[in-house]
């Protein structure tokens, strides 16, 4: 719904969408390219990488909106509440369990 409010706003598909439409197409991509790596592929460091992208680009997002629809701006806290605590996980995650370098063994 936060997505429509800001491109009804600009008028849907039009040059000032480009930029706030742009930072939110992309950080779905992000979100959605996190699960795969983490559980599927299992590579920590890909997924601490994506996920501090995601919250660059969320926060851009949320800053990008607040200037065009303040109620759509707001629509996004709690996503960066989750998302927040998302990165508190990956990290912690990837801190407790270091990769074991190539060519070494137990």
């Amino acid at each position: 719904y936060a997505s429509y409010l800001v491109w009804n706003d600009l008028g849907g598909c039009s040059s000032k969408a480009i930029v706030p439409m742009g930072l939110y197409g992309a950080q779905l991509v992000l979100n959605w390219a996190w699960p795969p790596l983490f559980f599927g592929a299992h590579n920590l460091n890909m997924a601490v990488i994506d996920v501090l992208c995601l919250d660059g680009l969320a926060l851009g997002t949320f800053c990008s909106w607040y200037r065009i629809n303040r109620v759509a701006a707001l629509l996004l806290l709690p996503y960066l509440g989750w998302l927040a605590m998302a990165t508190c996980l990956t990290i912690r995650i990837w801190k407790d369990n270091p990769q074991q370098k190539p060519g070494k063994s137990d």
